[in-house]
């Protein structure tokens, strides 16, 4: 299953515009996906219910361009978002194509704090190999007191 296919749990209410992007993005035919995404993106106003998606997954599909300035879109978006998860999620790709682990990290985080559940972004923690911090900071990951107490912490 494709990771943008799990992105979205209700295409409804959404643009018919944002609806073939994300099945032109699946196909892989990014600039046209691109097209579809500026063109749902310019119709709604900033405070329109669907702004933040519209403007990351256009985001997402300039920086598939290999554009850097949808990267930059994909950053303004997220400051100002706090209920939608695939925002984070697609910042978290933006900056993992540009090969940015740390600030892909962050936005992973972020969005986990949002939807605990979100798949795509639970694929892409387990995709880049994410492991929770160590219980005690100071010690060695590997010490025998960093596992064992992680372990009963964890359970």
């Amino acid at each position: 299953m494709s990771v943008e296919s799990v992105t979205y749990k209700d295409y409804s209410l959404c643009d018919p515009n944002f609806i073939n992007g994300i099945e032109l993005l699946e196909k892989g035919m990014i600039s046209q996906a691109n097209h579809c995404f500026e063109i749902a993106y310019e119709q709604v106003s900033y405070s329109d219910l669907h702004y933040s998606k519209y403007a990351s997954f256009c985001g997402y599909s300039r920086v598939l361009s290999g554009d850097r300035g949808g990267l930059m879109l994909c950053r303004e978006v997220v400051a100002n978002e706090m209920y939608d998860a695939d925002v984070y999620f697609n910042l978290a790709k933006s900056e993992w194509h540009f090969k940015n682990r740390k600030r892909t990290i962050e936005s992973l985080l972020k969005g986990l704090e949002i939807d605990a559940a979100h798949p795509g972004i639970k694929g892409l923690c387990k995709t880049m190999s994410m492991r929770k911090r160590a219980v005690i900071g100071f010690l060695p990951r590997n010490n025998i007191l960093n596992k064992t107490i992680g372990k009963l912490i964890r359970k």
